[in-house]
């Protein structure tokens, strides 16, 4: 029998499991699936590499996360679990968040971000997982970054985009808008195409686990390269 959840903060933890969960189911069904598509395509290996298979955009990559979400949640049965839902790109502001408890903390964090050149204008958040019955804080807020070409548009590189991102989780967590925050990665560039970046990546996301109590989840797209093996 399912152990009774037996208050909020082990609802978060249950949360952050599911999350998890979700991403784990993504990654093995990505994995059975991807190796298939570079052989029907014909590509050469050099164009297998920059191919994007089942996830073609980062908004891709999160209703995948969240359709897996969702299966894994279904089979809860506690109460607690009922009344909560994932919602996708919202923006944190007072237009659409006026009626919450932390509502007076919005302000505060568009300062701190755009004091920090994260961004110019009121936060967007990539997923929110929220009670739809209650004011408070959001269970869960996540960051998903999926690198599927070189990021040098605008003069971007891929540090500074993970960088911004987890200082908008520092500043959601630190604000207390959000019980616990997570960062996704999806490297399905980088790994094969520019193995130095793929390793100041790699290094920026352990700092990260090591000195700011966020929890990072991170993959390659390596699957899609399987027939290339030998």
């Amino acid at each position: 029998m399912e152990q009774k959840i037996k208050d909020e903060e082990d609802l978060v933890k249950e949360i952050e499991g599911i999350l998890i969960e979700a991403w784990n189911t993504f990654l093995d069904y990505y994995e059975k699936k991807t190796p298939e598509y570079p052989k029907k395509w014909g590509f050469k290996k050099e164009k297998a590499k920059r191919a994007n298979w089942i996830c073609w955009n980062e908004y891709d990559l999160m209703l995948q996360i969240g359709r897996f979400f969702y299966d894994i949640l279904k089979e809860k049965k506690e109460n607690q679990f009922s009344n909560i839902e994932m919602h996708i790109e919202k923006k944190v502001d007072l237009t659409n968040f006026k009626d919450r408890e932390f509502e007076d903390k919005l302000e505060q964090l568009k300062i701190r971000l755009i004091n920090k050149k994260v961004l110019k204008r009121n936060p967007k958040i990539d997923m929110i997982v929220a009670y739809q019955d209650k004011k408070g804080p959001f269970l869960l807020c996540a960051e998903v970054k999926y690198f599927r070409y070189a990021h040098n548009h605008y003069a971007k590189d891929p540090i500074t985009e993970v960088n911004k991102d987890i200082e908008k989780l520092k500043a959601i967590r630190d604000l207390e808008i959000a019980k616990k925050v997570v960062f996704l990665l999806f490297d399905d560039y980088y790994w094969c195409n520019d193995v130095n970046t793929a390793n100041a990546i790699q290094k920026k996301l352990e700092k990260i686990r090591n000195e700011e109590s966020i929890t990072v989840l991170n993959s390659t797209s390596k699957a899609k390269l399987e027939k290339y093996k030998q």
